[in-house]
C-alpha cells in the first residue's frame, strides 16, 4: 500500500470563488497555509462549495483545518464527481487521483444539518508522489492521534482528584530505507525544495482521505546504503497537525 506525499501546491497565491460566502469573510485565507486565518461559510445553505477555476496537473486536493463532523466533503470537476467522502470527525483530508486537468476545481461541504456553519483553515492541492518501493518504516499513525496531553493531581490515597487537559504538537517520522539514489538525487530532493517552502500533506492509507495530515518544520537526513550504493536510506522528521 503506497504512502502518498504532497510535492507542489501551485493553489498557494490563487483566491477562489466561494458559494454560500460568509459575512466579511477573506476568500484568499483558503489558500493561505497560516491556519490562523480562516474561512467560515454562511449557516443557511446546504452548499458551500470553494471554486478554484481551471487547474493543470491536479493529482491531489488537501484540506486542514475544517470543522465538518456530520456530512460529506465532494471534488468536483465543474459538474464532474471525481471523489467524496464521509465525516464524522474534522480530520484533515487528503484526496488522490490520476493527474489530471480541471475545467473548474470545485470543493464541495455539504453538513447534515442545513444551518450547520463549516469553517476551513487551508486547501491545497497540485502534484502528490507515492512511496510505492522499499519498506515504509518509523512512522506512527498521526491521523488517529490527539493533539492533547493531561496531567492530574491525585489525594494521598493516590485517586484522581483533578485534572488539566493542554494542546501539545505531535510529531512524525518517516524512514525509508530502500530507496534508489536516483530517486535520492533527483525526485527527493525536488520534495525537499518544496516541504522548506511549504507545508505538505502525508497520506498513509491509498483509500482513506482521512488518514492525512499536514507537515511542516521538517528534518531531512540522507544515508548510503549498508550493502549497496545504488540505494540510500532516507529519513524525516517533521511537525503535525491532524485536524483532532
Amino acid at each position: 500500500m503506497a504512502l502518498s506525499i504532497t510535492t507542489s501546491n501551485p493553489l498557494i497565491n490563487q483566491v477562489p470563488s466561494v458559494i454560500d460566502a460568509g459575512f466579511q469573510q477573506v476568500a484568499a485565507n483558503l489558500s493561505d497555509p497560516d491556519h490562523s486565518l480562516n474561512y467560515t461559510s454562511n449557516s443557511s445553505s446546504l452548499l458551500f462549495t470553494v471554486s478554484y477555476g481551471a487547474q493543470s496537473n491536479i493529482s491531489y486536493v488537501a484540506i486542514s483545518g475544517h470543522t465538518m463532523t456530520n456530512g460529506s466533503i465532494e471534488i468536483w470537476d465543474d459538474s464532474t464527481l471525481i471523489d467524496s467522502v464521509s465525516v464524522s470527525r474534522p480530520n484533515n483530508m487528503m484526496f488522490t487521483f490520476p493527474s489530471m486537468g480541471f475545467t473548474d476545481l470545485k470543493i464541495k461541504f455539504l453538513p447534515v444539518n442545513p444551518l450547520d456553519s463549516i469553517t476551513v483553515s487551508y486547501i491545497a492541492a497540485g502534484q502528490h508522489m507515492e512511496i510505492a518501493t522499499g519498506e515504509q518504516a518509523g512512522y506512527k499513525c498521526n491521523w488517529l492521534n490527539r493533539h492533547l496531553t493531561q496531567k492530574t493531581t491525585s489525594n494521598i490515597l493516590t485517586a484522581p482528584v483533578s485534572s488539566l487537559t493542554q494542546a501539545k504538537s505531535l510529531k512524525g517520522s518517516l524512514t525509508l530505507p530502500n530507496q534508489l539514489t536516483a530517486f535520492s538525487e533527483q525526485q527527493w530532493q525536488d520534495f525537499i525544495d518544496f516541504a522548506f517552502e511549504q507545508p505538505f500533506f502525508i497520506k498513509e492509507q491509498e483509500a482513506n482521505p482521512a488518514s492525512s495530515y499536514v507537515c511542516f518544520d521538517p528534518k531531512f537526513e540522507t544515508n548510503s546504503h549498508s550493502e549497496t550504493l545504488a540505494l540510500n536510506v532516507l529519513k524525516l522528521g517533521f511537525t503535525v497537525f491532524n485536524g483532532l
